[in-house]
């Protein structure tokens, strides 16, 4: 069962990736307003929250 962790650990990272890359894309298309700005906000705590378990992850692998 070692390959289980790295694949989802494989996997946050592509997430990560795919969804700040679409974030960072559908912002610069996007009119700023305050619509916007909290779209902005929202998707930066998602990525946040993602890359801390993606630290804790790596840090204390589960059953290790």
């Amino acid at each position: 069962m070692g390959g289980r962790p790295s694949s989802l650990i494989a996997a946050g990272i592509l997430f990560l990736l795919v969804f700040g890359g679409l974030t960072v894309a559908s912002l610069a298309t996007a009119e700023l307003n305050l619509a916007t700005v909290v779209i902005a906000i929202v998707s930066l705590f998602v990525c946040v929250a993602v890359v801390l378990a993606l630290i804790g992850a790596v840090r204390n692998p589960p059953g290790g």
